[in-house]
């Protein structure tokens, strides 16, 4: 059972029906009226639904395995809790007596299977089931999401911007080590003009012989001073450039560290490139295994009977089986249909015109022995209904993963030639040959990985 998580705001619809070729048709033509949409594929598993959903209307099939079309809607009638749901028919079934019948049980109305999407619209807006559709849209405008993505810089980017940070620290400490020197001198030039400038006196008449005896030792001590601080400040300045150095040769180590270990982790993802092209070509192998074992499979049943449609609803049973398998498998490419006529021996008698010709008969007594090439051409070609709906959808189910294409090689190419034709050839023996070049082989090519 397929439960659709759609917009709260809209109505929902219920399709039981055996066939999931008919439930995507009428479901993508529901969707179009902004509809949520479940399936089921019984009518058991119908009314399991119901006991814990409401849908707003069921479009119900008439012939399911099980339970049919008609014993479900007279469970659901008969319940008070879903009584009120209506309920439409789906159906290939025609005439107005079946049409009685379903009313008589509680269904609105019947639906053929072969609708237009005109006639979907009527019967939706008669049941009231939309209408408010301008309504829902301008809600769903006013919800949103933000999404929001990241960037990552490259590693080189990252090494080059390390390298300038530590340029510019050095640039910014020699700087500062420059300024504080001039500081210094500046400063020491000015308490040493303070010291030696003579001390003026209130008169102006001279200096004493004490002071001028004072000047000299006082110069000295002022002038040893200077050099003990000049000495000072020029082993710190030393160190600050031995401290530079140092930071100088961290930051070569460190690059060369850097530039090792971007060796090593190139070395590494080198080695991992490696391992996982090995690992690759391993899994298209058994990749490739594995759909040829499906293409091996399904070509085991590939013969059709006589007057048999080459794609009927047998072959659609395959298909639905194998397209699933590959879906599963992880599967993306083009299914293959090449279709094959068979020359059978004939004789005339069936409504359909002709009919397989008794075995003991001769192949001389044959009233006709296979079909012009553009009419067995066209026989190649036919289709049941629920087939051609399966290949019309099947690009929507898979989204886009897996097409199907249909050739017809008409009767051209035998894959067992016919004997000569000669006068002791029963048709039963002419036959068995026909039986086996009357078939379907499928072809599985994937698209490039």
């Amino acid at each position: 059972m397929g439960i659709s998580s759609g917009d709260p705001l809209n109505k929902t619809a219920l399709i039981v029906d055996d066939s999931k070729s008919a439930r995507i048709v009428l479901k993508r033509m529901l969707e179009a009226h902004a509809l949520d949409v479940d399936t089921a594929e019984s009518a058991e598993s119908a009314l399991d639904y119901l006991n814990a959903h409401r849908p707003d209307v069921i479009f119900m099939d008439h012939l399911m395995p099980g339970m049919d079309g008609f014993e479900a809607v007279t469970a659901i009638k008969n319940n008070p809790e879903t009584a009120t749901i209506p309920i439409m028919m789906y159906t290939s079934q025609k005439g107005e007596v079946y049409v009685g019948q379903a009313r008589a049980l509680g269904a609105v109305g019947v639906l053929p299977k072969q609708v237009e999407p005109v006639e979907v619209s009527k019967v939706l807006e008669s049941l009231r089931v939309i209408g408010d559709e301008a309504e829902r849209r301008d809600r769903r405008d006013q919800e949103g999401e933000i999404a929001a993505g990241g960037h990552y810089p490259a590693l080189e980017k990252f090494d080059q911007d390390l390298r300038e940070l530590i340029q510019d620290l050095f640039d910014q400490q020699r700087a500062v080590l420059r300024r504080d020197l001039l500081d210094s001198y500046e400063t020491i030039a000015a308490r040493v003009a303070d010291e030696i400038r003579a001390p003026t006196s209130k008169d102006d008449g001279g200096v004493s012989a004490d002071s001028s005896q004072r000047l000299p030792a006082h110069f000295v001590a002022v002038v040893s001073l200077l050099v003990v601080i000049i000495i000072i400040f020029g082993w710190l300045y030393w160190q600050r450039e031995q401290s530079w150095k140092e930071i100088q040769e961290q930051n070569v180590n460190l690059l060369n560290a850097l530039a090792q270990q971007q060796s090593i982790e190139a070395e590494g993802a080198e080695e991992a490139e490696q391992r996982l092209s090995q690992y690759q070509q391993s899994l298209n192998s058994t990749f490739a295994t594995a759909v040829g074992a499906m293409e091996w499979s399904v070509n085991q049943s590939g013969r059709y009977s006589f007057n048999e449609y080459p794609l009927g609803d047998t072959r659609l049973s395959l298909m639905e089986g194998l397209v699933q398998n590959l879906l599963d498998l992880g599967f993306s490419g083009r299914i293959v249909l090449e279709t094959h006529v068979g020359n059978f021996c004939m004789v005339g008698g069936s409504s359909a015109g002709f009919d397989v010709a008794p075995p003991i008969l001769l192949t001389s007594q044959c009233e006709q022995i296979g079909f012009e090439s553009t009419e067995a051409y066209e026989m190649g070609l036919q289709q049941s209904v629920a087939f051609a709906n399966f290949v019309n959808t099947i690009d929507e189910e898979t989204g886009g993963a897996i097409q199907i294409s249909i050739v017809s090689r008409g009767n051209s190419e035998p894959l067992v030639l016919y004997p000569i034709a000669t006068p002791g050839i029963t048709a039963g023996f002419w036959n068995e040959i026909a039986a086996q070049n009357n078939r379907v082989e499928i072809g599985i090519d994937s698209f490039s990985r």
